[in-house]
Formats: structure tokens, C-alpha cells, sequence
């Protein structure tokens, strides 16, 4: 697992899991339920093109830390041939997290039904 998932009061708690902490260079993204417009189960968009990469690092299909594409920031914790799922935000320094996750269709239904 790359990410655990947690709703902490009136917040979605993203936590990277072993040396992903690093990666990342973050512990933990906290972001208000209020702040989430949804999530899908997206395994194909590991393929999209990501942008510029600030800071982060990707190799070997796996893709970690803030991608800078157009108007969009995006966070990614995932790797190709795991279950992603992305979460669409609003009012928040990231537009995305695409993440590696357990159980994708149980968060992904919990999230749209918040």
C-alpha cells in the first residue's frame, strides 16, 4: 500500500506509507471533505502525460510528488499496475491526488457519497 486513506472528522487524511514518505517529501495531505468534488478508479491515467515535475520523482512506471501541467497541480503516489484513484478538489493547492491505493472502490464510493 502506498497511501492510507482516513476521514478524521471533516477530513480526508492521505498518509504515504514507508520510503513514499520520503518520495513525496510529505508525511500527510489534509484535506476537508468540503474541499472534494469526487473520485473515480482511473488506472489508465498513469499513462497521461504529467507535465512538469515540482519536485518529484518518476521512474520505472512509478510517479511521486507535484506535477505541474497547464493550470493544473497534481499530486501523485502511484505506480502502473496498481489500483489508482484520483480525487478531484476545489480550493486547494493541488487540483488532483492520484493515488495508489487498498481497496479502490470502497474509498472511491465513500468519497462521492460524503
Amino acid at each position: 500500500m502506498r497511501n492510507k486513506l482516513t476521514i478524521k472528522n471533516s477530513d480526508l487524511i492521505v498518509a504515504p506509507q514507508g520510503l513514499d514518505k520520503f518520495w513525496t517529501l510529505k508525511n500527510k495531505l489534509t484535506i476537508p471533505l468540503n474541499h472534494i468534488v469526487g473520485a473515480t478508479l482511473d488506472n489508465g491515467i498513469i499513462f497521461d502525460k504529467k507535465g512538469l515535475r515540482l519536485p518529484g520523482t518518476a521512474a520505472f512506471g512509478y510517479y511521486v510528488g507535484t506535477f505541474k501541467s497547464n493550470s493544473d497541480t497534481i499530486f501523485y503516489n502511484a505506480k502502473k499496475g496498481e489500483n489508482i484513484i484520483v480525487i478531484q478538489l476545489k480550493d486547494e493547492n493541488y487540483n488532483r491526488l492520484v493515488l495508489s491505493v487498498d481497496n479502490p472502490h470502497e474509498w472511491v464510493d465513500k468519497i462521492n457519497n460524503l
